[in-house]
Formats: structure tokens, sequence, C-alpha cells
């Protein structure tokens, strides 16, 4: 959680447990003023005065369905993704060409191989990952621990090795490790304001693209906030509440199920 202070940010860590809000402009509509949250370590519940929320916490954010009182539906899988770095060469300079393998039957891999500017290989796409349902999530799966799958890292590393005879050879592994990748079930982040609530945003489930789209959707976002409208992107296909049937929109309502799109889109 992040807190404005003037003319300066403080970081908040803690687990969010949801919003205080006020009747608002609107007829039906509320107003959001704090979120209740719990301090890291502590049990006690506190609140934090908010102006304006905006969700953005990867996968878990399907929690807010339970912070609006299911005025939005927000079906989420998380997809739990172990990677591989390769340590720097000692003695060799690394090609800065990014590599998108096919299927290697062998290791059950689809190596996405990316150079980085100081050495190391950053290495994705190994498969054999975990699925993690929308309620695993909103109870909290995950969320302080995501570990590797030791057999996918062996996987990856050894498929990697028979395209590369130096990495076979002297290659040493940095670090293994795992995300949590965010994938609504139609594969289209949450953009947008929750309905029936003011100054209440959701910004997540953009699964692994999150990086690459963070510019865009952080500019879209601010004019949403700032200025009641996304000037620099049209909003309405990434529609929160598009999983909410239209007569709840708002009020209270049941979660919808939807068809998964798999691991890779």
């Amino acid at each position: 959680m992040l807190e404005a202070k003037s003319d300066k940010i403080s970081v908040v860590l803690g687990t969010c447990h949801g919003v205080e809000t006020d009747q608002g402009s609107e007829r039906g509509n509320r107003k959001v003023f704090g979120v209740k949250y719990a301090p890291r370590g502590e049990t006690e519940e506190k609140m934090l005065a908010a102006d304006a929320v905006v969700v953005s916490a990867g996968p878990w954010s399907c929690a807010a369905e339970d912070w609006f009182l299911g005025a939005v539906q927000l079906p989420m899988e998380g997809v739990k993704s172990t990677s591989i770095v390769w340590a720097k060469p000692k003695n060799e300079d690394v090609d800065a060409t990014a590599l998108f393998c096919g299927e290697d039957d062998r290791f059950g891999t689809h190596l996405e191989v990316y150079p980085r500017p100081d050495g190391t290989i950053y290495i994705c796409g190994i498969g054999g990952s975990d699925y993690i349902s929308t309620d695993e999530l909103k109870a909290g799966a995950f969320r302080e621990e995501c570990n590797a799958k030791d057999t996918r890292a062996e996987a990856a590393k050894n498929s990697f090795q028979q395209m590369s005879s130096m990495y076979r050879t002297d290659g040493e592994l940095d670090r293994v490790q795992a995300c949590m990748r965010p994938c609504p079930p139609d594969a289209i982040p949450y953009m947008g304001a929750i309905p029936g609530y003011e100054g209440a945003y959701i910004n997540a489930g953009h699964n692994c693209w999150g990086i690459a789209w963070a510019p865009a959707c952080g500019k879209a976002m601010t004019e949403l906030v700032m200025d009641g409208q996304s000037r620099s992107i049209d909003l309405t296909p990434f529609d929160p509440s598009r999983f909410t049937p239209a007569a709840q929109r708002g009020g209270r309502g049941r979660k919808k199920k939807g068809m998964s799109v798999g691991e890779q889109w």
C-alpha cells in the first residue's frame, strides 16, 4: 500500500482487509475514505485514510470482491511459474539476442531466453506451472512466499544446455525463483472504476505483460483517477464489472466462473 503525504510517498506494508465508505455524492453510491489493514506481522486492524484507492495487487486483487460487497466480481487464476537466471560468464560476452523457443518435449519446456545488460540471462517458459484458484488467492495462497519448483528449474537448465555448449560446460545458475502470474478468464486485465463506488479503482490481471504494459497502464489509470476519464487509452474493453451480472453491478453478487485460457497467452 502507498500512502501519499504532501510531497512524498510512504510505503505501508500490510494485509488489506477492506475499505471504509460513506454516502457518496450520487444516490446509491458509496464514497471510499479509508483502507482497513493489518500491518505486516501484526493482527490488530488499522485504518489508512484515503481519497482514492487503486487495487493493484496482482493475482490477489480478486480479494476486492469481498471488500466492495459483491459490487464487482473478479475471477482470477494464478499461474505459479518457475524461472531461472544464469550467472554472467567469466570470460565470455553474452549476445544481446532474445530467444523464443518451440516446445522441447524432452524436458516439457518452451523456453524464453532474455539476456540482460549485466551479462546474466533470465529464462522463463519452463512449463509445469501450478494453477491457483480464485478462492485460494483470496485466502492469501503464496502471497508471502512463492517458491520455485526444483524439478522445473532442472528441466529448464538441461533444455538450455542442449542449445549452448558454453553453458553446458561452464554455466552456473545465479538463482532459481518463481512468480505468480494474474490471469482473468478472458485474458484481459481489469482496469477501471469499481461500479457503485466513488474513489475506488482496479488495475490488475496483466499476466506476464505487466512490466511491459506498466507505463501505458499507469498513465491511463492516473488520468482516470485525477480527471475522471482516461484520454490516452479506451478502457472500455477492460471493464472490471464485465463478469458481474448487469442487475447486480454496484450491489451484492455471486462469483461467476470463466473458462481457462491455459498457461500461454
